[in-house]
């Protein structure tokens, strides 16, 4: 399943301390799964891989976070970006959760094959 929300200033703060340093510690321990740079505006400043804490908190105040200068389409723009989240459907968590060792794996690696290759869809 997949939940789209808008990225804007506004939100900034909820980004930045709820997702990033990852204090939603919900089933495993280990926080929120880190964020990536998607799509073709994401590029042209040099965002890539890993979302940083800095990075994310430039863009979302409309600068460019190597040099601090605004973005040019960022100008009147209320929505910077969309937060991407992929959940599995209740059955397949409870699958996860309460299946042998092997099978809970196997929903891992699969679950993680399908937010990729929606990934890979949306970002073309």
């Amino acid at each position: 399943m997949l939940n789209i929300g808008r990225l804007g200033v506004d939100g900034a703060d909820y980004y930045l301390s709820q997702v990033v340093s990852g204090v939603e510690d919900y089933y495993t321990g280990s926080g929120e799964a880190p964020g990536y740079w998607l799509g073709s505006e994401s590029e042209a400043p040099g965002l890539v891989g890993l979302v940083h804490a800095d990075d994310l908190a430039a863009v979302l105040a409309g600068c460019d976070p190597a040099t601090g200068e605004r973005l040019g389409a960022s100008r009147g723009r209320k929505v910077h970006g969309f937060d991407l989240t992929f959940r599995a459907p209740k059955s397949v968590s409870i699958l996860w959760g309460l299946g042998q060792r092997d099978v809970s794996d196997e929903v891992r690696r699969t679950h993680d094959q399908a937010v990729l290759a929606a990934l890979g869809y949306v970002a073309l």
